[in-house]
C-alpha cells in the first residue's frame, strides 16, 4: 500500500477531502467565486448543534461534524461545485483543482452559468430534442439578467440570492449558498422536483433553518429567494398525485394544466394554447416518469453505484 492509498483510507470524512481543493482556489486570485451544492453544507443545516450567523453571513458547525465520502449503500458520494461565471475557462479551472486535490475520492462535478443561447435552442424549438432531455434546471445569463429555468418554465435570479456564506467547520471554511437558498435549490433541480430520497434531509434542514433564523423564510419566500422558490412549486404540478411535502408552509394549491399555461414563468407565451398544452404535457410526462425512477431504490442505489451522473454528463448538464 502506497502513502497515497494509507492517505486516502484515513481522510473518510467529507470535510478533510474537500478542504484541499477549497484552500488551492482561495490563494488564486484568478480563480472564479464558487459554493459548494449539498453535500457538507447539507449535513451541516441538518445538524442540532450548528449555528447560523446572520450578520456575518457564516454557518458555524460542530468540529465534530462528519460526513463519509461513501453513503450508506456504499456509493461514493458527490462534490457538487457552483462556478459563478459563463467562461469556459473558469469551469475548466476549477475541474482542474478539483481532479488535482480530490482526485477520486469523491463524484466529481463542477458547472456554470450557461449561456443565453443554451436556452434559446430549447426556446426555438420546445418539442425538439434539447428542450425534451433537459431533466434538471440550470441558470442562464440572459440578455435582460440571469434566470433559472427548466423547461418550460423560467423564473429571474435575484442577484443576492447568489451571495455567499461560509460554512466554519474548525480551521476549515467553506464556500455555500444562503442557508435559504441551500433548502431552495432541493425544490426546483429535478423536473420531478424533490427526489424521495433527498426529503427527509430536505425536511431536517428546512426545520432547522428556519426554527434557528425564522428570517430566511421570509427571504425565501418573499425575498431574494422567492422566485426560485416559486420555480419548485410550480414543478410540483407536473407530478399532482405525488405527495408533495409543504417545505415552506405556505399552503399552495397543485395548479392545473390549465393554469400552468398561463402562469407568468411560462417560458414561451406567445405560443398557441394547443402548443403550450402539447409542452406541459411533456413536462408532465418527464417529471411523471423520472419520478417513478427515482422512488425506486434499487435503481437509484445502481446509478450511484455506476457513477449514472457521470455517464450522463450531455444530459444531467444541459449539453
Amino acid at each position: 500500500m502506497t502513502k497515497s492509498d494509507k492517505i486516502t483510507l484515513i481522510m473518510t470524512n467529507s470535510i478533510d477531502v474537500i478542504k484541499p481543493f477549497i484552500e488551492v482556489v482561495g490563494k488564486d486570485k484568478f480563480a472564479p467565486n464558487i459554493q459548494i451544492i449539498g453535500g457538507v453544507g447539507s449535513a451541516a443545516l441538518e445538524h442540532p448543534d450548528t449555528i447560523i450567523d446572520m450578520r456575518n453571513k457564516e454557518v458555524i458547525a460542530p468540529d465534530s461534524l462528519y460526513l463519509d465520502t461513501y453513503r450508506p449503500n456504499g456509493s461514493l458520494r458527490d462534490l457538487d461545485v457552483l462556478v459563478l461565471s459563463s467562461d469556459r475557462n473558469d469551469i475548466d479551472l476549477v475541474n482542474k483543482y478539483m481532479a488535482e486535490t480530490v482526485g477520486d475520492s469523491l463524484e466529481l462535478s463542477a458547472f456554470g452559468i450557461k449561456s443565453a443561447e443554451s436556452l434559446r435552442k430549447q426556446m426555438c424549438s420546445p418539442l425538439g430534442f434539447t428542450a425534451l432531455k433537459t431533466f434538471l434546471s440550470d441558470r442562464y445569463d440572459m440578455p435582460d439578467g440571469m434566470v433559472k429555468s427548466l423547461f418550460p418554465f423560467s423564473v429571474p435570479i435575484d442577484p443576492e440570492s447568489l451571495d455567499p456564506w461560509t460554512l466554519s467547520v474548525g480551521n476549515t471554511h467553506i464556500p455555500i449558498p444562503n442557508p435559504a437558498m441551500s433548502v431552495i435549490n432541493y425544490t426546483n433541480r429535478s423536473i420531478g422536483g424533490i427526489r424521495p430520497k433527498d426529503l427527509a434531509k430536505v425536511n431536517n434542514m428546512a426545520d432547522s433553518v428556519f426554527s434557528k433564523a425564522p428570517e430566511l423564510r421570509d427571504w425565501a419566500v418573499e425575498g431574494p429567494g422567492a422566485s426560485q422558490a416559486d420555480l419548485g412549486l410550480l414543478l410540483r404540478s407536473l407530478t399532482p398525485n405525488r405527495k408533495h411535502a409543504d417545505i415552506f408552509n405556505l399552503n399552495r394549491p397543485i395548479l392545473h394544466a390549465k393554469d400552468l399555461i398561463e402562469h407568468e414563468s411560462f417560458i414561451l407565451p406567445e405560443l398557441t394554447t394547443r402548443e403550450k398544452r402539447l409542452m406541459v404535457g411533456m413536462a408532465t410526462i418527464k417529471a411523471t416518469l423520472l419520478s417513478s425512477v427515482e422512488s425506486n431504490s434499487m435503481i437509484v442505489k445502481l446509478w450511484q453505484k455506476l457513477g449514472g451522473e457521470q455517464r450522463a454528463s450531455s444530459i444531467i448538464n444541459n449539453d
